[in-house]
């Protein structure tokens, strides 16, 4: 066979199919998107629309000034402050355009496994034991509830199979609908969670290697370098967001929830400035770095970019959606 068809032939089939086209190459978008949500002093709730720039502000009366914990699930900011003498939880979708509606009092709350709902513990915190619990929507629809003593002394999170507890030195995971208790898990503490998947420390590490565990199969992976336990998954699970401490200089890593490699955030070192994490639904993660500005990163992007953003000093925290 002359040497020319055997060349021709091999470029043949090296193009598609008839008809077909070339498998899509996954890029990460190139502009950031989504909300970021904070609460600053004089009870005011505020969200950025990172893509616009745009401010909405909306005060409300129940959100206490030293900045409660908040959290955004179905794009509804939940939060909580003091009614009365009783802590009272809210939802308010992230735009801002609607009053709160009251999801009810709670001595603790955590986001269910569920997106759009929400796990309310006991109703009072000024009791020393938590009785009752139930799963709320961001709209107030109750899905579940009993009247249950809550076997612990602390909601750590929730999965599917039920409530993550603290008793005692160890973590128990409860099913409040038959109030058993299933078993104990490996962690030592939960910082987050998404679906099934948690991320903590480890027991027998003193806290010192942070793993992620599935509640379902009972795998665990352990992040392959120190990092700090206060970490956050992504929104399709397969990245964790950490800290990690060198030479007293703080940076931000990805951590591949599927092998536990370590990989540094190019453009995320904030020096000795701790910074604050928050995984957007978009997909993009927000770092809060030296003097209140932002820092937005993709999975896969070359390297974070500086948003013409800021939080004020008096915002403690913030939440993404």
């Amino acid at each position: 066979m002359p040497r020319p068809r055997i060349v021709a032939l091999v470029a043949l089939a090296l193009l598609p199919a008839c008809g077909a086209e070339p498998a899509p190459v996954s890029r990460p978008p190139e502009r950031p998107a989504g909300t970021l949500v904070y609460v600053t002093d004089g009870n005011r709730l505020t969200a950025i629309d990172v893509a616009s720039g745009r401010r909405r502000a909306r005060r409300v009366s129940a959100v206490a000034t030293c900045g409660p914990e908040l959290f955004v699930t179905a794009g509804h900011i939940v939060f909580a402050g003091l009614r009365g003498s009783r802590t009272t939880v809210f939802s308010i979708p992230v735009a801002l355009d609607r009053p709160p509606v009251r999801l009810g009092p709670a001595h603790q709350f955590v986001p269910s496994a569920t997106p759009g709902r929400v796990w309310l513990a006991g109703t009072d915190c000024q009791r020393r034991r938590m009785v009752g619990v139930e799963e709320v929507t961001v709209g107030g629809r109750v899905t579940a509830a009993t009247r249950r003593r809550v076997p612990g002394t602390w909601v750590a999170a929730a999965v599917r199979g039920g409530l993550v507890l603290h008793r005692g030195r160890a973590l128990v995971l409860w099913d409040p609908r038959t109030g058993r208790t299933a078993r104990r898990l490996r962690l030592a503490a939960v910082s987050d969670t998404r679906g099934d998947v948690m991320v903590g420390c480890t027991a027998r590490s003193r806290c010192r290697d942070v793993a992620i565990a599935d509640a379902a199969n009972a795998r665990t992976i352990v992040a392959r370098r120190r990092v700090e336990s206060d970490a956050e998954l992504s929104p399709d699970g397969s990245h964790l967001a950490a800290h990690v401490l060198r030479k007293r200089r703080w940076s931000v890593v990805l951590v591949d929830t599927r092998s536990g490699t370590v990989t540094a955030v190019p453009g995320a070192r904030t020096g000795r400035t701790y910074s604050q994490l928050a995984w957007a639904s978009t997909g993009w993660l927000f770092i809060r770095g030296r003097r209140g500005g932002i820092l937005a990163y993709h999975p896969g992007a070359p390297r974070a970019v500086r948003l013409p953003l800021r939080l004020p000093a008096d915002a403690p925290a913030f939440a993404a959606g």
